[in-house]
């Protein structure tokens, strides 16, 4: 500011000075204006600002004027104006612009939110510098950490001049650590205790069991939506008239510690004398009456208010109504009681003009468009456009979906949908080596799947695994909407053969297995499905001097070679709202397959598969997990029980966690699994964000797991269960899914094989 008022003194004197004028009132016709000190802007931009041209009379006694003129532009520190005979000579000092903001120490807020921060403050590369930004960027940085309560920041701003008149602005952060909440009290509450009120604060004391959420530390914020909660508390209640007197936030001297003082007025509590339904009815009152969730005689609540209005708003909506306003108003008739009005305005009815896909890239315009129950010409129709939006968030290779209603200019009865789509990735490759032990060798694998087959919709799968002693070979294809029933097709066979020549094994068998699969799946609802599959199949098995007894028996009694003809059948129901980590919704299965009769070993088995997920907070951070899997197989016809090579068994990171692959199982007289006609399994998990790890597709869980595989279900007994508990860490990446487990056995018996680390590649 000196040096503004300096430039300003100084040109006066030059005025009044000059040698190449006497006095500041002499007239004289500008025949040319030169500007002198310009480095950054343009001669033009200066005269689009000067109040006088080249031919103008001017009086010397006007440069003030300019000079304040120029001035207002804040593009200058100093401004100074002469006369050389009939030319005005204005010399400038130019202000520095900015040319970087840069950042360092920065933990709790991104460099890029900072920036943003600063732009809606108005300060960005390529402004103007001046000397009141350092005191502005230090302000709006303490004032944002404030509102995270880190009140102990310190923030140091300082500048380097660089060459053309620039300048770089360094920011210096020391965070501080979070200001932990000691206290929160509530002043005026006659009816409800502190307790209560703060049930569902998210201010709250440090909890040591919620540490991935901060637990305990202040924010503004939070406290703001606090107290907004607590409005809804009362009114939710009957408390009209409930006030939030006044909030107070008292900190300790070393910023460490916040005291918070909530005083509130809880006023009266009404209660509802009666309620009416008025307006125009475009669908019948006695439709409208069910949707109302409070009666004469109830305490009055705000979200029961809202529940009932907005059910008449669907009801509306389900009618092409999709403007509709239902205002709810309520009348006090007395100090203690109100009269509710639920006044109904239709508007127009609406159809839907147009639908538009925006934002896919890969995946063709039809593939979503079979998934949408909204269609174009149709009536609008707010359930079928959510029930669109949640078959297009189901797909595994959409990772998120927002549907935007386009109201059209002059157009009152229809409107646009805008369906924006966010692909992800959705396939898996996998190439890797191992070394087994026990003489099986070197094993090599390699993998491919992907859920959206050249942007078709379509999932292919094609997997080879080769050892030593086993080669696998895999090929699947699935396409979810064969016809235009929605009726799905998947076809694809198994190739897997074992040679135990060159193994330490004790317990193998040589054989050769190839099948081929068909199957259909027709839809009976939105979630529900029915699937048929048939299975030819071709198995040859050999015993060796390895073999346990119970494999020579077999093959003993039924030979070595058979061919089967499998039939499945399926029924099942997903209601998860999202593929990859669901917070909400179950699926649930039963399936059985059994060998026709006239196929060389004839046998069934019998799966039932549920899953339940269910999120405890608003943010769905926590989301339990609940499982169970029941088996059952038999044999028929000749047979007496499943064939050993197609037992169930039980024990692995995708069964029991803790224990060996298939160990929970029935052992043959080797002591190695040989499978059971019947199992259980359960399984309880509670999923939360990996601590530390922003990733949102990263997540950890705590489990317990319990199951078994029994002879037969008459010698299965509970108490024989297997157990375990542990962590888990799953993360959704690139190349497919990868989970690691670390866990403790309970329930584990002598001889049971345990593993304390696990780890897992493909579907989670």
């Amino acid at each position: 500011m000196m040096k503004c008022k300096k430039g300003i003194f100084l040109a006066f004197l030059l005025l009044f000075f000059s040698t190449h004028s006497n006095a500041g009132e002499e007239l004289f016709v500008v025949e040319d204006i030169v500007i002198k000190g310009l480095q950054r802007i343009e001669p033009g931009t200066i005269f689009t600002y000067l109040p006088i041209e080249i031919g103008d009379s001017f009086n010397t006694a006007d440069a003030p004027k300019i000079i304040k003129t120029l001035f207002k532009t804040k593009f200058f520190n100093d401004v100074v104006i002469e006369r050389e005979g009939n030319v005005v000579v204005i010399t400038v000092d130019e202000r520095p612009t900015i040319v970087d903001i840069q950042f360092v120490g920065l933990e709790d807020i991104t460099e890029d939110a900072m920036q943003d921060v600063l732009i809606a403050a108005g300060i960005q590369p390529g402004r103007i510098y001046n000397d009141s930004i350092l005191d502005r960027i230090e302000s709006e940085l303490v004032e944002q950490y404030h509102a995270r309560g880190k009140y102990a920041v310190k923030v140091d701003v300082n500048e380097t001049l660089l060459k053309e008149n620039k300048i770089s602005i360094i920011v210096s952060v020391t965070e501080g650590e979070h200001a932990l909440i000691k206290k929160i009290k509530i002043v005026g509450n006659r009816d409800y205790s502190d307790e209560e009120l703060m049930k569902d604060f998210d201010s709250t004391l440090p909890v040591w069991y919620l540490f991935w959420k901060d637990s305990g530390t202040y924010s503004t914020p939070v406290l703001e939506g606090d107290i907004e909660n607590l409005r809804s508390f009362y009114f939710n209640r009957g408390y009209l008239d409930f006030s939030i007197e006044s909030s107070q936030v008292s900190l300790s001297k070393d910023k460490q510690s916040v005291y918070v003082v909530i005083n509130i007025n809880e006023g009266e509590r009404y209660t509802i004398n009666k309620v009416e339904v008025a307006g125009q009815f475009v669908v019948p009152v006695d439709d409208i009456a069910p949707l109302i969730s409070i009666s004469s005689g109830q305490y009055i609540s705000r979200e029961e208010l809202n529940k009932s209005r907005d059910r008449i708003k669907t009801l509306m909506s389900e009618h092409g109504y999709a403007f509709s306003n239902i205002n709810v108003l309520p009348k006090k008739i007395n100090d203690s009681e109100v009269d509710v009005s639920f006044f109904v305005d239709p508007g127009n009815r609406v159809y839907v003009r147009r639908i538009a896909i925006h934002g896919n890239i890969t995946t063709s315009d039809e593939v979503f468009r079979r998934e949408l129950r909204q269609m174009e010409g149709g009536w609008y129709s707010k359930t079928q456009i959510e029930t669109s939006r949640s078959r297009l968030r189901r797909l595994a290779f959409v990772e998120n979906v927002s549907i935007e209603e386009v109201r059209i200019p002059g157009k009152e009865d229809m409107l646009d949908l805008v369906i924006k789509v966010e692909e992800k990735l959705a396939g898996n490759f996998s190439l890797g080596a191992g070394f087994g032990g026990s003489g099986t060798g070197v094993s090599l694998n390699a993998g491919v799947e992907q859920e959206n087959f050249l942007g078709t919709g379509n999932r292919v799968s094609f997997n080879i695994n080769t050892a030593k002693s086993t080669r696998l070979y895999s090929f699947d294809f699935y396409n979810p909407y064969h016809n235009l029933d929605n009726v799905s097709r998947g076809f694809g066979f198994n190739l897997q053969t074992t040679d135990t020549k060159n193994t330490s094994d004790d317990s193998t068998y040589e054989s050769e297995r190839f099948n081929l699969f068909f199957r259909y799946g027709i839809p009976m609802t939105e979630s529900n499905r029915i699937s048929f599959s048939i299975a030819p199949e071709r198995y040859n098995v050999r015993s060796t001097d390895k073999s346990a007894d119970e494999v020579k028996s077999f093959i003993n009694k039924h030979g070595e070679k058979y061919t089967n003809v499998k039939l499945g059948l399926s029924y099942s129901i997903d209601t998860r709202n999202r593929m990859q980590f669901p917070t909400s919704g179950f699926t649930t299965s039963l399936s059985g397959n059994a060998a026709v009769p006239g196929s060389d070993i004839e046998y069934y088995k019998i799966l039932w598969k549920t899953k339940i997920y269910h999120a405890l907070d608003v943010e769905e951070d926590l989301v339990i997990i609940a499982s169970s899997n029941f088996g059952y197989g038999d044999g028929f016809g000749q047979l007496e029980e499943i064939p050993f090579f197609d037992k169930f068994k039980m024990g692995g990171p995708k069964s029991v966690r803790g224990y060996r692959k298939n160990d929970l199982s029935p052992k043959d007289s080797k002591g190695e699994p040989l499978g059971g006609d019947f199992m259980v399994s359960f399984s309880g998990e509670l999923m939360f964000p990996t601590p530390i790890v922003e990733e949102k597709n990263f997540k950890s869980s705590i489990f317990i797991d319990a199951g078994l595989a029994a002879q037969d279900y008459e010698r299965f007994e509970f108490s024989d269960m297997r157990g375990s508990v542990g962590v888990s860490f799953r993360w959704i990446s690139p190349f497919g899914g990868l989970s690691f487990n670390f866990s403790t056995q309970f329930n584990d018996q002598e001889g049971d094989k345990t593993e304390g680390f696990q780890f897992n590649l493909g579907t989670l």
